[in-house]
């Protein structure tokens, strides 16, 4: 059985069928094995670990079927990015300890059969946090790109091109792209997509059928957003609909 938890800044998938292909997207992405080590190849480099911090932007293949993991998927623009960034360093990536890893995975696998709503995810949540010692700091400073975000959250229709917000800012799409890169590390039309992706799963387990929710949240077809889900989350829209218990933690419109 797939568990999948979302919340406004992140995703966290527990199971044992993830299997994504070479592919680099706006998440920062923790992997940990509750049990051995997992298969990962990272920027054409193959390692087994219990554990890895992956930065967004920075392509790799994950091949976890038959192994429980942890698949923990950050949005780069927030704090918690910011945090596990200071860990990785300009490496782009980074091994979790061993012993830290047995730490997490023992709280998990004990506490995650207790979750049962949105303010026991969040306790939870913040206690997984710790557990990884992280040095949490402002992820974003230019208030423009502060209110890009913001208004991608607020978002109620189903454009989400660059021009638009542009416009909404009073920035040139050009002169919005360079301030988001320079000050999230990631391409604006990469975190474009990671939205239309977090929104069109939110739709989907609030009972939106596949094809509806893959339209409204901006995808240019179904077809085109399960290539998405299985590109970045390693499993099809369809898998996790049928396999998976969800809990939505907070909602995106």
């Amino acid at each position: 059985m797939m568990k999948l938890y979302g919340a406004e800044h992140h995703l966290l998938v527990l199971s044992d069928t993830i299997d994504a292909d070479d592919h680099a997207h706006a998440f920062v992405q923790i992997t940990l094995a509750f049990e051995g080590e997992l298969d990962i190849k990272v920027e054409g480099r193959s390692m087994r670990c219990s554990g890895i911090a992956i930065d967004s932007n920075i392509r790799h293949r994950l091949d976890g079927t038959g192994k429980q993991l942890m698949l923990l998927l950050i949005d780069g623009t927030s704090e918690i990015a910011a945090g596990f960034r200071q860990q990785i360093g300009d490496s782009g990536y980074c091994q979790l300890q061993p012993d830290q890893v047995k730490t997490i995975a023992g709280f998990v696998q004990a506490h995650y059969a207790s979750i049962k709503d949105s303010s026991s995810y969040r306790s939870f949540y913040m206690q997984l946090m710790e557990l990884f010692r992280l040095e949490v700091q402002a992820a974003v400073e230019d208030y423009r790109i502060q209110e890009l975000i913001r208004l991608m959250k607020d978002c109620r229709d189903s454009e989400h091109s660059v021009g638009k917000y542009a416009n909404q800012l009073g920035l040139s799409g050009s002169r919005l792209a360079h301030l988001f890169k320079e000050n999230t590390g990631t391409s604006l039309s990469g975190y474009i997509v990671l939205h239309k992706l977090q929104k069109a799963v939110y739709l989907i387990f609030n009972g939106a059928p596949i094809t509806e929710a893959a339209m409204a949240a901006g995808f240019d077809s179904p077809s085109h957003f399960a290539a998405t889900s299985k590109r970045m989350l390693g499993m099809a829209a369809r898998e996790i609909r049928k396999d998976s218990v969800f809990l939505k933690v907070s909602c995106l419109h």
